[in-house]
């Protein structure tokens, strides 16, 4: 996992990839300080990558604003910190819901440039879905403050976080915003129950997971930048093919325009990975990116996605009703944990409706492993890329 995630290099010396037992120290040793999260393992430097493909590290993000040095965010927290999260974390957690609400009905409101960044069909007023899912890392988070091990597995929840954040292009000032308009969300909803001494510690362990995830968010950028085809931040694609391949479902292609740092390289993922797209239907630049897997395979010279068109959906119908061959679009490099453990073993592949596209490349990956691929949908006609299942001859 850790190999076609990037973090180590292909190789058949055993002392090249970490084991499973080597990722948890490391994770167990960033938390305590240590070591910048995961960074250690990535064993390949992004320049010697870079310099097999014959060109320098790409990337749009501000230089800048990269990296936790100097921000002066806590290396690991104090003992007495632990101690006051883990004896409020059971007063905390019936609140978190309207503490989350109140986060981000004020953050949105005072930082309206963030409405970038979310989809308002997932958050207040319209839903709550973004606040509970902010809702549960708070109580996930102050539940295992005393081991956060559980949280910090290959391919858990603080892992698929920062791959979220990377195909976002979170940088690290956006940390300090909202780590200052939690706190003051959990000053409102609490109150006088919100003690200098408790309101330090839980600033304490917002920081010092900020500086967790800036590192992880770091090294997973520079693996993005040191992939073949790879960049981190928003890029410019062109769109070089539309088709319709079920009933109200298209895939949509995007290649690196000729005068792009990237035109014409082979782009390495793992299967599974999304793309992010951002498209621009209002004009206004606020349209929140969205996230598509790739149904294209690895090692080709351009993206593709496939996007069912949802009654309502402002980017889904833009993409299907106006979007044009020869248009531009912004993406970012593929990012994701939903990948295959093995393509070694026996597999069964499970999927309904639009939830096929990761099944493509697992289908291309794992071949004669897999032993029945089960699929459910409303008609015949929504089956998308059910040819390529017949063609592989998988049951």
């Amino acid at each position: 996992a850790a190999r076609r995630q990037g973090i180590c290099q292909a190789s058949s010396a055993p002392s090249v990839c970490p084991s499973r037992r080597q990722l948890l120290a490391a994770m167990n040793d960033c938390l305590a300080g240590v070591a910048p999260c995961l960074a250690r393992f990535v064993s390949t430097p992004v320049t010697a990558v870079a310099a097999l493909t014959g060109r320098a590290a790409h990337s749009t993000l501000d230089p800048k604003t990269r990296g936790s040095q100097g921000m002066g965010l806590p290396a690991q927290m104090k003992p007495e910190t632990v101690d006051t999260i883990a004896a409020t974390a059971p007063v905390v957690a019936p609140k978190a819901l309207d503490i989350t609400k109140t986060f981000y009905s004020g953050i949105l409101q005072d930082h309206s440039s963030l409405l970038a960044y979310f989809n308002p069909a997932h958050n207040v007023p319209i839903s709550e879905h973004q606040p509970q899912a902010l809702a549960g890392s708070v109580v996930a988070y102050a539940s295992n403050i005393r081991d956060l091990s559980p949280l910090l597995v290959p391919n858990g929840p603080v892992n698929a976080i920062c791959h979220r954040h990377c195909a976002l292009c979170i940088i690290p000032p956006q940390y300090v915003v909202v780590h200052d308009n939690l706190m003051a969300a959990i000053g409102k909803t609490l109150g006088s129950a919100v003690t200098p001494e408790i309101a330090a510690a839980w600033s304490e362990a917002v920081l010092f997971l900020a500086k967790c995830c800036i590192d992880t968010e770091e090294s997973l950028y520079q693996m993005a930048e040191g992939r073949s085809g790879g960049w981190s931040g928003m890029e410019t694609f062109e769109v070089s093919d539309i088709h319709q391949v079920a009933e109200g479902i298209k895939s949509f292609t995007f290649k690196a325009p000729k005068d792009s740092p990237l035109f014409g390289e082979s782009i390495e993922f793992t299967e599974g990975q999304y793309l992010t797209l951002k498209v621009d239907p209002e004009g206004n630049g606020l349209t929140a990116p969205r996230h598509y897997t790739v149904t294209s395979p690895p090692g080709v010279d351009f993206l593709q996605c496939t996007v069912k068109k949802i009654p309502g959906g402002k980017v889904s119908t833009y993409l299907h009703e106006k979007l044009s061959v020869g248009d531009k679009v912004q993406l970012t490099a593929p990012f994701g944990i939903f990948t295959l453990e093995s393509t070694n073993e026996s597999s069964v592949l499970m999927s309904a409706g639009i939830g096929v596209t990761p099944m493509v490349n697992f289908s291309k990956a794992l071949g004669k492993n897999v032993k029945l691929a089960v699929h459910v949908d409303q008609y015949p006609e929504s089956f998308a890329y059910r040819s390529v299942f017949v063609e592989a001859g998988q049951p």
